[in-house]
């Protein structure tokens, strides 16, 4: 028993330390504390990836020593994770009208500013 309640503090203390994780089309992604997820439709094929990829690592809230230039794209589960800079609040609308611009439907987005709560905001389209 006593086994068991070390575990669960153990786990419990890594998904403070470590982020949070939510899952988008069937995959586990971690949102850490500099992390910025966009659960996205419409991105199908890798050079459309690329395309976004530029796009969003030109904001100047991104960390491009991230994943690739900052951005992080996966055309199977339909999501983009853009790296942070340290002490740097991101511009999320940019980011949305980036994605926008580039023709993709936004359905939601993740940050976890504090490391310890998971913000999950369901993006509804602005008519022009």
């Amino acid at each position: 028993m006593r086994i068991i309640k070390s575990s669960i503090v153990i786990l419990c203390m890594a998904v403070i330390v470590f982020g949070q994780s939510v899952e988008i089309n069937g995959e586990i992604v971690k949102v850490g504390q500099e992390d910025l997820v966009f659960e996205i439709k419409g991105l199908v094929c890798s050079f459309c990836a690329h395309g976004l990829q530029k796009g969003i690592s030109k904001l100047k809230f991104v960390d491009k020593k991230k994943y690739t230039k900052g951005v992080y794209t996966d055309i199977t589960h339909q999501f983009v994770k853009v790296g942070l800079k340290k002490n740097k609040i991101p511009n999320i609308d940019k980011a949305l009208a980036v994605i926008q611009d580039a023709g993709y439907e936004i359905l939601k987005f993740y940050v976890n500013p504090t490391g310890k709560a998971l913000k999950v905001k369901e993006y509804e389209k602005v008519s022009k």
